[in-house]
């Protein structure tokens, strides 16, 4: 195994670990994906260390000699299409034994990294419609739901605004509930609903940490504390920043308003 063949090992199986994280997955996943991927392309052996905000990757060539790459994690979004994606390039390679061509393999996983995120329409559609059947669930009216709806898409091109931004997860939370507390005052200001505790709820629960816990709970099942301890924390401050900008944006309203 010449010293270029290990490094492209390397590279194709940290960038396929690094997109699992950008993307949403969990720690043991982006660890799977990573040694599975660098076995197959010919590594000896493969070990992998991974946290919220790091991915290293340490392999083995023939003559026991170990390679590590490492690499920081800036963005963290959710986009489960690329994780599928990126499962079934793994199983692929793992399924082709010794007749791998790794520079498919490097296309394969541009085109997977390189693929257009969803349909900004389709999101704010989306958007719109959880809002709604979220308002429902929380025993709201027909109006309140439709409320919820308009709001909804709202706040979803509000996202879609700034996330040209890369600002961090905690000042994107005050603002999107600054941002949602203030359209829930003008909704009740218009006269649209007497009361926005349920559209506001309803709302909120597209911006709330659920997946980000969910991780964080399976990661410190499976053993990776670091990982989970570091996906609670940064569960909690998402949900305090919304909480503390939904208070200062009911404040600065009633503060105009006066």
């Amino acid at each position: 195994m010449s010293e270029i063949l290990i490094d492209e090992i390397l590279d194709i199986s940290l960038q396929a670990g690094v997109l699992v994280l950008e993307n949403g997955g969990e720690t043991y996943r982006a660890e799977e994906t990573c040694t599975k991927i660098a076995k197959s392309l010919g590594a000896f052996d493969a070990s992998c260390f991974v946290t919220p905000t790091v991915l290293i990757i340490t392999v083995t060539d023939k003559n026991h000699n170990f390679h590590t790459a490492a690499q920081r994690i800036q963005n963290r979004n959710v986009n489960l299409q690329k994780i599928s994606q990126l499962n079934s390039l793994a199983l692929k390679l793992e399924s082709q034994g010794t007749n791998i061509d790794i520079i498919q393999a490097k296309k394969d996983l541009s085109q997977i990294k390189n693929a257009p995120n969803h349909n900004k329409f389709m999101l704010i559609l989306m958007a719109g419609l959880s809002a709604f059947f979220f308002s429902f669930m929380f025993g709201g009216s027909v109006k309140e739901s439709i409320t919820a709806f308009f709001i909804g898409m709202i706040l979803r091109v509000e996202l879609i605004f700034l996330d040209r931004f890369n600002l961090n997860s905690f000042i994107l939370s005050i603002i999107n509930g600054a941002f949602i507390s203030i359209l829930c005052a003008l909704v009740i200001m218009l006269g649209f609903v007497p009361a926005t505790i349920t559209v506001m709820t309803a709302v909120l629960m597209q911006v709330v940490p659920g997946m980000a816990i969910v991780n964080a709970i399976r990661d410190l099942i499976a053993g990776d504390l670091i990982a989970g301890t570091a996906r609670v924390m940064d569960a909690f401050m998402v949900a305090s920043g919304l909480s503390v900008g939904s208070v200062c944006g009911v404040l600065l309203f009633s503060h105009v308003v006066a």
